[in-house]
């Protein structure tokens, strides 16, 4: 029976261009012990919705899974086969309190209730720029996590491309940091939380358009304590946002931080990812922190391929995207990179076989 999880992960790897294994057919069979909600799966099982999609659809062809009414289903052959490798079902053992971040949202009340009620008013996410919002708890959290870090009070701050999340307004409202710049394409963004800043007097923080395919000017290199971003997870993604990022960084002891999910990207990207974090730009990985970062479900999911290569027609209905939570750290030596990003079709930033959900 073994067998047959290594016959879908290689047919699933030929479909999908993604390298998967046995293992990654079992965390399927682990998920739908628990659910049969498709979107619950791709959550559980931390893969790439392509992969996901796959998988089931290999397991369905092989009789293991069943469709009805657009929900996965065990066959009897697929609860025989799960009892056959004793494969356990899933299991969550998530923080409620803190919704598994190690960072209780509503530390500070005040913060917390400042930033939702202005949010309500926030841009929504729109297709072109790949946006998908996370919760106000988790922007929240966000912040409470610098603070943690000794990276908020008295840091001149950078936040780059990720303002749907409206990251850069919540470190700005607290009014800890000396210097708050935040860089993003969407001018609703911009405009938004610059009429907030003036709307509170907020001196210390500025919202500019930019397009972080161009170099930054040289008075942005190493000018930043802390920069965050929540990129794209291509790999021209990375050299745009988080390889600039670095550059933009002071010295020795100043930090990054960015998510990165398993639902764009695999493994195999984490670890070239990391690998390049650690020996090209001479970076450490503190923390990371799974499953952080929740996102709001966007309006334009039926438009996605991840809804195309799902296998059954119903969208997701609760949270499913999440992204871990990366903190690095600059070390001697490090170095970034500030390159023109040069690509034909500006969605070549956003999608390759990984990634879906744009």
């Amino acid at each position: 029976m073994a067998e047959v999880l290594k016959k879908i992960a290689e047919r699933a790897t030929e479909k999908t261009n993604i390298r998967l294994i046995p293992r990654n057919v079992e965390r399927i069979l682990a998920a739908l012990q628990v659910t049969s909600d498709f979107w619950k799966v791709v959550d559980y099982s931390d893969l790439p919705v392509p992969a996901a999609s796959e998988i089931s659809k290999g397991l369905i062809e092989e009789g293991f899974v069943k469709v009805e009414n657009d929900e996965l289903f065990l066959t009897e052959k697929g609860l025989n086969l799960v009892k056959e490798l004793n494969i356990p079902p899933y299991v969550d053992y998530t923080c409620q309190a803190c919704e598994g971040r190690g960072i209780p949202f509503y530390a500070n009340k005040e913060w917390y209730r400042t930033f939702v009620e202005l949010a309500k008013d926030r841009p929504k996410a729109i297709q072109e720029y790949d946006q998908g919002s996370v919760t106000p708890e988790t922007t929240v959290s966000r912040v409470l996590f610098l603070d943690s870090r000794e990276d908020l009070r008295n840091r001149d701050i950078l936040v780059m491309g990720a303002e749907d999340d409206l990251t850069g307004l919540a470190v700005a409202l607290t009014g800890l940091p000396r210097r708050v710049l935040i860089l993003d394409i969407d001018e609703r963004a911009i405009d938004f939380d610059n009429r907030i800043f003036k709307e509170l007097g907020i001196d210390n923080a500025e919202a500019i358009r930019f397009d972080l395919r161009n170099p930054f000017p040289e008075e942005w290199i190493g000018a930043f304590d802390v920069f965050i971003t929540d990129p794209p997870e291509t790999v021209k993604a990375f050299k745009a946002f988080i390889a600039r990022g670095i550059a933009s960084l002071k010295g020795e002891g100043s930090a990054g931080y960015f998510g990165l999910t398993l639902r764009d990207s695999s493994l195999n990207r984490w670890q070239k990812f990391q690998k390049a974090l650690i020996n090209d730009y001479g970076m450490v990985i503190t923390d990371i922190v799974q499953d952080f970062n929740a996102y709001m479900n966007w309006e334009y999911h039926s438009e996605t391929r991840a809804q195309k290569v799902a296998p059954v027609n119903k969208g997701p209905s609760d949270i499913w995207y999440r992204s871990a939570w990366y903190r690095i750290e600059a070390m001697p030596g490090f170095k970034g990179e500030n390159i023109q990003i040069k690509d034909e079709v500006f969605r070549e930033l956003y999608l390759d076989e990984e990634g879906s959900t744009t």
